[in-house]
C-alpha cells in the first residue's frame, strides 16, 4: 500500500450545508480542494479515502468519493470522544492551548494559532492505524489520507515507519496555523 497525506484547513472541508452561510474565500477554498481532490484521485489511482473528519456533516472527500464512478471506498478516521477517553486523552483534546494573533498586524483579523500536545500523537496513530487497517481489509494500493496540516507531517512518519511509502502534500496550506 502506497499512501498520500493531503494536509487541509478543516474550515473548509465540509460539503456546503444551505443553512450556512458562505463566504466567497470558504467557497475558493473548498473548490481548490476539490480540484486537488480530482487531480489526485486521477493521477495515484486512489482507491481509499480516510479522513480525519466531523462526523456531524458530509465532507466535500466524501461527497466525491461517493460521486466517482465507480465509487471510492471512504472511511472517517477521527477519534470519537469515547475513543478519546479510553485513550485517557479526552481533556487534553478540549484543553489545548493556543495564541490569537492579527494577520495581518493591525487588521482586527484575529486567527488562531493551535499548539501541539502529547495526546496528538496518540490521534495520529489512530489515523494511521485505522488507514492501514482499511486498506488491508479492502485490499487496496493506494490511499488518499486526509488530515489537518498540523498532523499530516506526523501520520506520514508513523506510516512509514510501518514500512509503508507515504508522502504528504502540503499544496493547499499557504499559512501554518500551529506550532510544535
Amino acid at each position: 500500500m502506497r499512501f498520500l497525506v493531503l494536509s487541509i484547513d478543516h474550515n473548509w472541508q465540509l460539503a456546503p450545508i444551505p443553512q450556512i452561510t458562505v463566504t466567497p474565500k470558504m467557497a475558493e477554498n473548498t473548490t481548490r480542494l476539490e480540484a486537488v481532490l480530482r487531480r489526485v484521485i486521477a493521477d495515484r489511482g486512489v482507491d481509499l479515502i480516510c479522513e480525519e473528519s466531523n462526523p456531524c456533516y458530509a465532507s466535500v472527500a466524501q461527497m466525491l468519493a461517493y460521486q466517482y464512478s465507480p465509487r471510492i471506498p471512504w472511511r472517517n478516521i477521527v477519534m470519537t470522544a469515547q475513543e478519546r477517553l479510553e485513550a485517557g486523552i479526552y481533556e487534553a483534546s478540549l484543553d489545548r492551548p493556543f495564541d490569537e494573533v492579527e494577520i495581518p498586524p493591525d487588521s482586527g483579523n484575529v486567527q488562531t494559532i493551535h499548539h501541539r500536545i502529547p495526546s496528538d500523537d496518540v490521534r495520529e496513530r489512530f489515523f494511521a492505524n485505522q488507514s492501514v487497517q482499511g486498506g488491508s481489509e479492502m485490499g487496496v494500493k493506494s490511499i488518499l489520507v486526509i488530515c489537518g496540516d498540523m498532523h499530516a507531517d506526523f501520520v506520514k512518519h508513523i506510516l512509514e515507519e510501518s514500512q509503508f511509502e507515504a508522502e504528504v502534500n502540503h499544496e493547499l496550506i499557504s499559512r501554518k496555523d500551529w506550532v510544535a
